[in-house]
């Protein structure tokens, strides 16, 4: 009898609701091409319109046949309320999950696990916002700014460095210019790409600390620990960041992490800052790595 109960409480959960402890079925709704090897992909779920979505967060896609999984990062608003989920899906040739994102079809099932949350974003946490991504690495950025310029008691300043191997592959870019043409004075972006055409007038190559230099936000405070000789390393996100008005989110390929931050430790905690951000004199609390 105990066995029945549980498994009627188990199959009681509704299949298309979004749950961060188990993975659930939710159909193709949408999928438009967005560049030449990335589709938006919506997939539909039920509304839950008691509930906060959280922001930064991902969810967890399983390729069901060989027990892969991966994480991507909603770019729509709220999936609570909206019923459904936005993902930008970038096919990769060694991507076992992406191939089949890519492949799947109008009304086909994907198995999504979430809300999991990568940062827990407190309104003016910070006075100012630094984001620094690279082709994907996107999707989070994108998640974070739409959550600080939909809240008007958020009155959070950001900036976007965003790079791309070139111009037909920058994601988002038509949102990212409305918005930021939209909030001037809270939103400054940035693009650089790798092989520029003829016309193009933005950045190229690598972050460099002069592009960093031109957006990092002057007279911040100093940060006590780093006067003090120290190195905050915690994994987490509430460490005293009163003392702090500045953060910088990182998200992207590893080689890009490496040269602008540093790639996670081994452990996966967040690890020491290096790179360009290192170079400037941003410590381990200044900086959230997100890979």
């Amino acid at each position: 009898m105990a066995g029945l109960v549980g498994w009627s409480q188990w199959t009681s959960v509704p299949p298309h609701r979004l749950l961060p402890d188990r993975y659930t079925s939710l159909k193709v709704l949408e999928k438009e091409q967005v560049s030449p090897d990335t589709f938006r992909l919506r997939l539909e779920t039920e509304r839950q319109q008691s509930k906060e979505y959280p922001v930064m967060s991902s969810v967890y896609i399983k390729d069901d046949s060989i027990q892969v999984m991966r994480p991507y990062t909603p770019i729509n608003p709220d999936p609570y309320q909206d019923g459904h989920v936005d993902l930008l899906i970038k096919r990769y040739e060694n991507g076992s999950v992406s191939r089949m994102l890519s492949k799947a079809d109008l009304h086909d099932v994907i198995h999504v696990r979430g809300p999991m949350i990568e940062y827990d974003y407190q309104p003016n946490s910070r006075q100012e916002i630094g984001m620094i991504a690279g082709g994907t690495g996107i999707t989070p950025m994108y998640q974070l700014i739409q959550h600080i310029l939909h809240n008007p008691a958020d009155k959070t300043k950001m900036w976007l460095i965003y790079g791309s191997q070139s111009e037909k592959d920058i994601l988002l870019r038509e949102e990212l210019d409305k918005l930021a043409a939209e909030n001037k004075d809270r939103l400054r972006v940035m693009y650089l790409v790798d092989r520029p055409s003829k016309d193009w007038e933005g950045q190229v190559g690598y972050v460099s600390e002069g592009m960093v230099k031109s957006l990092l936000g002057t007279n911040q405070p100093v940060d006590p620990i780093a006067v003090n000789g120290g190195n905050s390393n915690s994994n987490n996100n509430s460490n005293n960041s009163d003392s702090i008005s500045r953060l910088v989110f990182v998200c992207g390929p590893d080689k890009m992490l490496a040269h602008v931050c540093g790639e996670k430790a081994r452990d996966f905690s967040q690890g020491k800052v290096s790179g360009v951000l290192g170079r400037l004199g941003l410590t381990s609390r200044e900086v959230w790595k997100l890979q």
